[in-house]
């Protein structure tokens, strides 16, 4: 697939980039404050593909140099019990996971595989240098499974406390490694590591929220909402930690908007962290662009208290241009924190009534629209669209079956530095690229 369907757009100073050949383009390299690249396609007007697999049925606005073969894609249904349950008349999930009766083989329970898939697709056919991913679970898992079925070399860094998510479907290819940080550490420790593992010859980063591919790969959500319910929804829900989904859903929104079919039609978002981890939404209600999220000398013991770890990103696209704060700046958009307690409560009662049991992430995301409902931020009759991020983990283990990842690479917070990674790395990647 020929990447002139699209070129890169720099939202600090609107110069425009076609993509790069060799590795992933992140950032406009122009001398100004952060801001992010967008992609701009060629196509104005939204279009499916049905003949293609997945979420490349909307390959026109992917990024993506290649199709996979992969049936991975989100499907969206009205909600038979919960909506009601809520008071809420035209409440529609978008679900990514697995639930065969709902159509939905994700086989990594996450719609982190969504990104995965538009990222590989990003890379061009036979690239030898490898790909490094940094994650605080549910992305990792994403990229050991993609990565692993297409046989592309990759390494995914995650903190120690995250390793009980690694595993795959399959085996994982010996192209594919998995790095640990030990101890204490969270998902900043993993990007600093992850940082330190790129720069080192042969190796590239994915890039996080600046991958263009990530976002619009997430933003397939509202594509598959746009594509069902023949409009757009008036309110989108979900849970972040980098707030990378929130940025995609607004995007897909606009890129929408183009379409005299949905001109006009205004998208609000409802962001919801996991308390007592919630700098975004704190930030939010102080309408702050700058915040600082890094420092702080209980901010690791609150990120090792929360219910869903993967919502753990102290350093967010938030105050960079096209970032967390202008999504919600332009759609008039609200922040909620939810406890572990209504989060865990959220999830009882989703699998109760509509039956699949889900990711913690998810579980926060409908805490939080009960809270936007009991607010009055949601009206009765409003069309909603909640982004239920995972699921059906418990009952693919049981009928597909599930391979634990160990790591082959572990490193101290102390040996985040580059003697300690140049060492480690040595003969690695010969060993694991044959």
């Amino acid at each position: 697939m020929p990447t002139e369907h699209y070129r890169l757009s720099c939202l600090g100073c609107g110069r425009s980039h076609e993509d790069s050949a060799t590795e992933f383009l992140l950032d406009c390299g122009g001398d100004h404050a952060p801001a992010l690249l967008r992609a701009e396609y060629g196509r104005r007007d939204f279009e499916v593909h049905p003949e293609e697999p997945g979420i490349f049925r909307y390959r026109s606005w992917l990024p993506v140099r290649r199709a996979l073969p992969s049936a991975a894609r989100p499907v969206v249904f009205p909600s038979r019990f919960l909506g009601p349950r809520l008071g809420l008349e035209n409440l529609f999930i978008a679900f990514s996971g697995y639930w065969p009766e709902r159509g939905a083989f994700l086989s990594t329970c996450s719609f982190k595989e969504l990104e995965a898939l538009a990222v590989c697709g990003r890379l061009p056919a036979g690239s030898e240098r490898c790909l490094v991913v940094a994650s605080a679970g549910n992305t990792g898992r994403a990229f050991l499974q993609i990565a692993s079925e297409q046989e592309l070399p990759a390494v995914v860094v995650v903190p120690e406390s995250a390793l009980a998510q690694m595993w795959t479907t399959r085996p994982r290819s010996s192209r594919v490694l998995l790095a640990a940080v030990k101890g204490q550490a969270d998902y900043f420790d993993a990007i600093r590591l992850g940082k330190l593992i790129a720069g080192q010859e042969g190796y590239f980063p994915e890039g996080g929220a600046k991958n263009v591919a990530r976002r619009d790969g997430l933003g397939t959500v509202v594509l598959a909402a746009a594509e069902e319910l023949g409009r757009l929804p008036q309110h989108y829900v979900q849970a972040v930690g980098s707030g990378t989904g929130g940025i995609a859903a607004w995007e897909a929104a606009l890129r929408l908007g183009g379409d005299s079919r949905f001109a006009g039609q205004a998208m609000k978002l409802h962001l919801v962290q996991n308390a007592p981890f919630q700098p975004m939404a704190d930030a939010w209600a102080r309408r702050e662009r700058r915040a600082s999220f890094v420092h702080g000398g209980d901010v690791k013991e609150r990120i090792c208290r929360l219910h869903a770890p993967v919502l753990s990103n102290r350093q967010p696209p938030y105050g960079v241009r096209g970032g967390v704060y202008d999504a919600l700046q332009a759609s008039e958009g609200c922040m909620y924190a939810i406890s572990n307690a209504e989060a865990r409560a959220a999830g009882a009662l989703f699998e109760s009534l509509e039956g699949c049991d889900l990711d913690p992430a998810a579980e926060v995301a409908i805490g939080g629209l009960i809270q936007a409902r009991e607010s009055g931020s949601i009206g009765a009759r409003e069309l909603v669209l909640l982004n239920v991020t995972g699921g059906g983990s418990r009952r693919l283990a049981r009928e597909v079956g599930r391979y634990p990842a160990s790591p082959e690479l572990e490193f101290g917070v102390e040996e985040i530095e580059p003697r300690s990674v140049s060492g480690k790395l040595r003969g690695r990647r010969a060993a694991a690229w044959v």
